[in-house]
């Protein structure tokens, strides 16, 4: 679990960045960046509750 939870917060991490890059390049328009980066935000602070500050495992 820990480890799905560390995945999905890191490709949302990588949403945040690749959101304003497709807005610069002209691929999605301003309303969906920031339906993007609200998305990706959301979902990274849930995802990383679930793995940040605790041991690994092992």
């Amino acid at each position: 679990m820990k480890k799905i939870a560390e995945i999905i917060s890191y490709l949302a991490l990588i949403l945040v960045v690749a959101a304003p890059a497709l807005f610069y390049s002209e691929k999605i328009t301003l309303q969906a960046n920031k339906q993007l980066l609200l998305v990706a935000t959301i979902v990274w602070f849930a995802s990383a509750l679930l793995w940040i500050g605790r041991e690994k495992e092992g």
